[in-house]
């Protein structure tokens, strides 16, 4: 059994307006995959306490019931700070556009997900939630991304949503910038690639796909260095 650590924004707000947050579907699709194979998860953030969910993406009031365990999760995350990855066999960023305003430059964040991946554990994230793998600095002082096959929410996909506007920065233009080799599969269409073990998915189409490469890698298919 795997024992995973799941880490969600703590931003909810643009221009002083609850207008975004985590994508819903994003972290519910995983956490499903994740327990139906068995793991246990820890859920945190990095303020801890209620993640902010987006407004667009939450689920529709037919689908509260289905939904209401994970949003009991999503309502008490635990604070990042103190977190370590001993004890753990994976990390996993699910997106939304919150993640682009905190765990896209947070240090103690950076800084886990280093040790996860210099202690030999799978690291994943989906759409906007690779921005947490922006600037990982590895022992030696390369990047975790750089020289690595990876994907997220694309430019074209991004130029379509009213947020663009608001974003701090173009995610397939920072992550290619530090050297990484972004493979843009077909726009809202579900879409993984996993190099070792970094996996990271397209999109919110792509939360499902993203969990299985995840753990079937937890799983060692396929894993390497």
């Amino acid at each position: 059994m795997s024992n995973i650590l799941m880490v969600v924004t703590s931003a909810g707000m643009i221009d002083g307006r609850p207008t975004t947050g985590l994508w819903f579907s994003e972290f519910a699709e995983p956490r499903a995959a994740l327990l139906a194979a068995g793991a246990t998860l820890t859920v945190a953030s990095l303020l801890g306490g209620p993640c902010p969910v987006d407004p667009r993406g939450y689920p529709a009031e037919a689908d509260i019931a289905e939904a209401r365990d994970a949003l009991a999760t999503l309502n008490a995350t635990l604070q990042l700070a103190g977190i370590r990855h001993d004890g753990f066999d994976g990390i996993f960023m699910p997106g939304g556009h919150g993640p682009m305003f905190d765990l896209a430059t947070h240090a103690g964040l950076k800084a886990l997900i280093a040790d996860f991946w210099s202690a030999g554990k799978v690291v994943g994230s989906v759409c906007h939630g690779p921005a947490s793998l922006l600037n990982v600095v590895l022992p030696g002082g390369t990047t975790l991304l750089h020289g690595r096959t990876v994907t997220g929410f694309t430019y074209q996909e991004d130029r379509e949503d009213a947020l663009f506007a608001h974003m701090p920065f173009s995610l397939q233009d920072r992550m290619t910038l530090e050297g990484a080799n972004f493979v843009e599969g077909p726009a809202h269409q579900p879409h993984v690639e996993v190099d070792g073990r970094l996996v990271t998915g397209q999109n919110p189409q792509s939360g499902k796909v993203t969990a299985e490469a995840f753990v079937s890698l937890l799983q060692g298919k396929g894993l390497a260095a």
